[in-house]
């Protein structure tokens, strides 16, 4: 984009997640949360929304949108996982930094296995 024009706002300039495909996406973890909850495992859903401030118009922000995720705890409070969806809503990623550098890959027909990564938790799915 040309220095001096600004991005749509509803369309975050950095990582080019849209208001509405933000809100898709925060909607698309509602499943996880529940099958989640249903196992008595703390979780939220997070969304950030962050504003960029420019010289050339400091009358006017702009809003970026990011990647919702659903942050996991564990019993002690310590976020232990999140889980993102992939913009096409087809996968689940379940990222555990404790454990591996790549997330697992859920497909999002079966919301309720995403509890089969969250460590502390137990491997048994309901």
């Amino acid at each position: 984009m040309p220095p001096g024009h600004s991005s749509p706002p509803d369309q975050a300039p950095h990582n080019r997640v849209s208001a509405a495909t933000a809100d898709q996406l925060y909607e698309a973890l509602e499943p996880v949360q529940q099958a989640l909850r249903r196992r008595h495992i703390p979780c939220l859903r997070v969304t950030l929304i962050s504003l960029e401030l420019r010289e050339q118009q400091p009358n006017r922000s702009f809003p970026q949108y990011h990647m919702p995720a659903l942050e996991i705890w564990n019993r002690l409070g310590k976020i232990v996982a999140a889980v993102t969806v992939s913009v096409d809503l087809r996968h689940f990623q379940v990222a555990v930094p404790s454990q591996q550098e790549e997330p697992y890959t859920v497909p999002t027909e079966t919301p309720e296995l995403v509890a089969a990564f969250i460590p502390g938790y137990g491997r048994e799915v309901s």
